[in-house]
């Protein structure tokens, strides 16, 4: 096992994180961001709590010299407390006589917000819910103009510095010592449960956090759900698929990877499947490079694959990773034709092919992938040809 990168992150990488919103909030005409997404609260103040079922909130304003403010719940207020980023923390109540909303709108007075400014929210969030959306209308229009500005701050996040690159090298160390633990454990009449509990029991053994999303296991007919499905009770039979989705997480940085493993001999036709889409993984790889289209990636898969039969138009084929509270590990970028932005070192990636089987089942493969000043890295490469048990 590697040492596993320090969790302290320096008060001044926190503050030019905080700056640098600030600054892009100024620039868009908005005269702060109503933060709400967990990701976010994490990344520029280190504030660590599960976050995707309760309101909370704070409030960056843009201007440089107003602090920012936190309203949240009773039990979080000693957390963002804690981060010593944040001193205005106001609390609410199940029986508060004041919502959520109100609180807001008080804030936002207290910060001299004038009427009719611009105000971003992250829209586009778990967090908020749509009934705590209504309240901040109801409280806020006819004043404040709410904006979406959900990819403000998930901008930001796509480059990684060396911290956040040393926790997503940790975890795809968590993923590779996981996904050998697993090739070990698949076989005939073991329950997907029992796979799903030695994959955790290795990353928890290896210092890992709990991942965003439980590993995703299906086997036989399952495997339709590809890695939308759960891990269930269901035992195993030999001849089948069994597809395996693991996001390894270190200081909740992701590295996230999947694989189809065979119990027995496949079928020619699903052993030619697997074949193709090893083949057209493989060269998407080529433009993996600094300045290279995203979408290019997703253009040289979707040849691959129509050269050989097969086609997954219109589906992306990877899309960044880092940070990640419960449900998701995703960021806003997406491996896909559709994509306008080009390859940056830092960028840290979950690159995959899924497509169904002639069997009636499907296919999954895929790895993490790190983005370097000269080109990219196969941070935890998979031995795709060890598929059958």
């Amino acid at each position: 096992m590697t040492d596993e990168p320090t969790r302290t992150v320096p008060v001044h990488v926190y503050q030019d994180r905080i700056a640098r919103i600030r600054r892009e909030c100024a620039e868009q005409g908005l005269a702060g961001l109503l933060l709400v997404d967990q990701a976010s609260l994490f990344y520029l103040f280190g504030y660590d709590q599960i976050g995707y079922w309760v309101f909370q909130v704070v409030y960056l304003p843009a201007e440089q010299a107003l602090p920012p403010g936190a309203i949240c719940r009773a039990p979080d207020e000693h957390m963002i407390r804690g981060t010593g980023l944040i001193d205005d923390v106001r609390v609410w109540y199940d029986e508060s006589p004041r919502t959520p909303g109100q609180l807001v709108a008080d804030l936002l007075r207290d910060r001299q917000v004038p009427s009719g400014a611009r105000v971003g929210i992250e829209l586009f969030s778990h967090a908020l819910l749509p009934g705590y959306h209504e309240d901040l209308r109801r409280y806020l229009d006819g004043r404040i103009v709410l904006t979406d500005a959900s990819r403000v701050v998930g901008d930001l996040r796509v480059i990684k510095d060396d911290h956040e690159i040393a926790w997503f090298r940790q975890a795809a160390h968590q993923l590779d010592a996981a996904f050998r633990v697993t090739g070990n454990v698949v076989g005939a009449g073991v329950p997907e449960t029992e796979v799903h509990r030695a994959i955790v029991d290795e990353l928890y053994r290896l210092g890992g956090d709990p991942p965003a999303i439980p590993p995703p296991i299906a086997s036989g007919p399952r495997t339709l759900t590809q890695t939308h499905g759960a891990a269930t009770t269901r035992r195993i039979r030999a001849g089948e698929s069994v597809v395996v989705e693991i996001g390894a997480a270190s200081n909740r940085y992701h590295a996230v990877g999947a694989f189809s493993y065979c119990l027995g001999p496949p079928d020619p036709s699903v052993a030619h499947l697997h074949d193709v889409m090893v083949e057209s993984l493989e060269a998407g790889f080529a433009a993996f490079v600094p300045g290279q289209p995203i979408a290019e990636v997703s253009r040289l898969v979707q040849s691959q694959l129509t050269t050989r039969g097969v086609s997954r138009a219109g589906r992306h084929v990877g899309y960044g990773t880092g940070v990640g509270f419960p449900p998701t590990w995703l960021e806003n970028l997406r491996i896909k034709v559709t994509e306008s932005r080009v390859f940056a070192p830092g960028m840290t990636f979950f690159y995959f092919i899924g497509l169904p089987g002639p069997d009636g089942g499907s296919l999954y493969i895929g790895e993490p992938v790190l983005i370097t000043p000269t080109g990219h890295e196969r941070v935890a490469p998979l031995d795709y040809e060890n598929w059958i048990r």
